[in-house]
């Protein structure tokens, strides 16, 4: 979490770090102790006295700063003219509206997102993020999950395995910094490969560099309609029911977005968003 650069669409190359440190290589090139302890010193302060943008500020400002992933599909993805898409892209687009201002949509690896919220750098995440107590330290999250799904393991669809053990310990691939990755090292499976993304994760099993791959449902089920030779390997493994994120001590922001999603959810805003990009509403929990 925050080792990697944010590259919002809208702006130039950035040499900061999603939490707003310089360059992790900047740091790991200091070889005198003392001066690197007060490097490290200054950042911590840093984070813990940053200021949020509360509602006042985003309206001032006339945009609301909102970050994913941008390698998540169906949920975000970039679109060949260099803008985000998915059912997160466009959630987030409609609550800026009705916050009455524009969306600024940021790309940052999924990793760095976490820190980059907590470090002010974004007003908001709507990044299909699982609630854990790690995270819930750091920002802080809205009252109720935005969509309800599972983790599912996935394999090619020639292999014979239905289940993590049927694997026999081959190479899991999942996202950098997901619940995905907790779930397989909390359980000590003993090959994990990393990715930044699904993308290079189905990538990386035409390629045959790993074996099997956790994701949720819905994504697994929505590639494998767009054309991924996969198949769903055994039942659910475990629920998971995303949120949206901000940063601490917002109460003001916080009850304009709140308020903004929950007339998304009874307009049914949220329920369409969801067919249209997932294909099944997974916006209330009896229809994981």
């Amino acid at each position: 979490m925050g080792r990697a650069t944010f590259r919002p669409f809208t702006s130039g190359t950035l040499t900061t770090t999603a939490s707003g440190a310089p360059p992790r290589e900047a740091i790991m090139h200091e070889h005198h102790p003392l001066r690197f302890r007060i490097v490290l010193s200054t950042l911590a302060l840093l984070l813990v006295s940053v200021t949020h943008a509360e509602l006042a500020d985003v309206k001032k400002r006339g945009e609301l700063r909102v970050v994913m992933s941008g390698e998540y599909p169906p949920f975000s993805q970039p679109t060949p003219g260099g803008d985000l898409t998915g059912f997160d892209a466009d959630v987030a687009r409609e609550i800026a509206r009705r916050l009455g201002v524009k969306a600024h949509l940021i790309k940052a690896d999924f990793s760095s997102i976490v820190a980059g919220v907590q470090a002010g750098n974004f007003d908001l995440a709507v990044a299909s993020q699982s609630k854990t107590p790690e995270r819930a330290r750091a920002v802080d999250f809205l009252s109720k999950p935005y969509y309800y799904d599972g983790f599912q393991l996935f394999v090619p669809k020639g292999s014979k395995a239905n289940s993590l053990e049927g694997l026999g310990g081959q190479p899991v691939a999942v996202a950098l910094g997901t619940v995905f990755e907790k779930f397989l090292r909390e359980r000590k499976y003993p090959k994990i490969v990393t990715f930044s993304g699904e993308q290079e994760i189905f990538l990386a099993l035409g390629a045959n560099r790993a074996s099997g791959m956790i994701t949720t449902r819905s994504v697994g089920n929505v590639a494998i309609k767009n054309g991924q030779a996969l198949r769903a390997a055994g039942p659910v493994l475990q629920q998971d029911n995303p949120y949206i994120t901000l940063g601490k001590n917002q109460p003001q922001l916080k009850a304009a977005v709140e308020k903004a999603l929950n007339a998304m959810r009874a307009d049914g805003t949220l329920r369409r968003l969801s067919v249209k990009y997932i294909g099944s509403d997974l916006t209330v929990p009896n229809n994981r």
